[in-house]
């Protein structure tokens, strides 16, 4: 199944706004994990920025490993993202990326198949700016071939939850169901995503196998490695 399509379910659950958003916008319900991390990525507030932050980095650390471990990364995420959205920091290369993945894919076991290329991550990213979808998110018409921080650590959790493909026509499948969103509520006053169920891919699942069968200082060593290479 498709990643942004079929692999998320986005349960919505009560009159909850989001503490990230509401000082920017009236909080809506997000129709899609890509929808809703767009959302997140508009906020400019510090709080808005770590709590963007820290959900970017639970969607690539599996449950098992504790948000000790989730913390630390999320914080240096958090530098990152700010000094590069005043052209202080660092932007990543979309090379970098699809590095990030292929070495993460090979330090786990996984096989051979679970991989990416450089020009499939291009036609993404120049899909998402022709189509005008998630322009929070995605930043390839201001960046080109770079990426934010944050936005690399997305692109990252697709390939895993995808298997290394990315599909020019999940995003399409997103943003219909966004924009049929807009549609019924107005873009007005709505309900706030409040729990996410990521059904499992091949990578995600030898990825959390990999992370139950393996010390804390493993683990550690393993997502340092993948926030080196995205530079932070």
């Amino acid at each position: 199944m498709d990643a942004l399509k079929c692999l998320v379910v986005v349960y919505v659950a009560g009159l909850v706004f989001c503490p990230s958003l509401t000082a920017q916008q009236p909080a809506r319900r997000a129709t899609s994990v890509p929808d809703l991390f767009n959302q997140e990525a508009a906020a400019s507030d510090a709080a808005g920025i770590h709590k963007y932050s820290e959900d970017l980095i639970r969607l690539i650390v599996p449950p098992e490993a504790g948000r000790a471990d989730v913390e630390p990364l999320a914080d240096r995420l958090v530098q990152a993202e700010q000094l590069a959205r005043t052209g202080k920091g660092k932007l990543v290369p979309e090379a970098e990326v699809v590095r990030a993945f292929n070495e993460l894919m090979a330090k786990i076991g996984a096989p051979p198949s679970l991989r990416t290329d450089e020009a499939s991550m291009r036609r993404f990213r120049e899909h998402a700016t022709s189509i005008k979808a998630f322009p929070a998110l995605f930043s390839a018409d201001r960046n080109r071939t770079n990426c934010n921080p944050g936005e690399a650590v997305f692109l990252l959790y697709l390939l895993i939850s995808d298997d290394g493909v990315l599909r020019e026509r999940d995003l399409d499948s997103a943003q219909i169901l966004t924009q049929g969103n807009l549609h019924q509520n107005g873009g007005g006053r709505g309900l706030a995503v409040a729990h996410m169920e990521v059904l499992g891919s091949g990578a995600s699942n030898v990825l959390s196998s990999y992370v139950s069968g393996h010390n804390r200082n493993t683990t550690i060593a393993l997502f340092s490695n993948v926030a080196g290479i995205l530079g932070f």
